[in-house]
């Protein structure tokens, strides 16, 4: 996936599950939980662990192979 591609499923603030091609997933839950800096070849996403504690994940662009989401709802 490419950068604008991952930065358009950010600003869409939806909670949406990045795919690797390694088989691991990720579920990032809200937009604070993301973070995709101009320019990078990466992207961090932070989540919570067993005791609580926060654990960064950074992740090389390349493995990202797919995004799943839900679209908002149009009243």
């Amino acid at each position: 996936m490419t950068h604008k591609e991952i930065r358009n499923c950010i600003e869409e603030d939806i909670p949406f599950e990045l795919f690797l091609s390694d088989g691991r997933s990720f579920e990032v839950p809200h937009r604070d939980y993301i973070f995709c800096p101009p320019r990078s070849t990466t992207i961090i996403i932070a989540q919570s662990d067993e005791d609580g504690d926060i654990i960064n994940h950074k992740i090389p662009l390349l493995m990202v192979t797919g995004v799943s989401s839900k679209s908002k709802e149009i009243a």
